[in-house]
């Protein structure tokens, strides 16, 4: 689906102690094993979603809204996992 723009959808921080640093790892694992751009915004706020240390700045505290952004030629296989890991009430 190359040339078809990013994949873009809000999603809820589900877990009890919000993006803390165990998650955010997990995303940002995840994340680069992607070739896509992967972008996280809380807010005004935007974090490279490969980087942990930009998820961390974005205290995402638990039921806070963010939007996943990802773009490249792999997006469609990368997104429901990143969007998935967002949203997990776990760790």
């Amino acid at each position: 689906m190359a040339g078809t723009g990013p994949i873009r959808r809000t999603i809820r921080v589900a877990n009890p102690l919000g993006l803390h640093f165990r998650p955010a790892q997990v995303f940002s694992e995840a994340a680069k094993k992607c070739g896509a751009a992967v972008t996280v915004w809380h807010g005004p706020n935007k974090a490279d979603g490969k980087s942990l240390v930009d998820l961390i700045l974005l205290v995402a505290l638990p039921d806070s809204q963010l939007i996943l952004e990802v773009d490249g030629p792999d997006a469609g296989d990368c997104f429901e996992g990143l969007a998935a890991l967002l949203a997990s009430p776990g760790e």
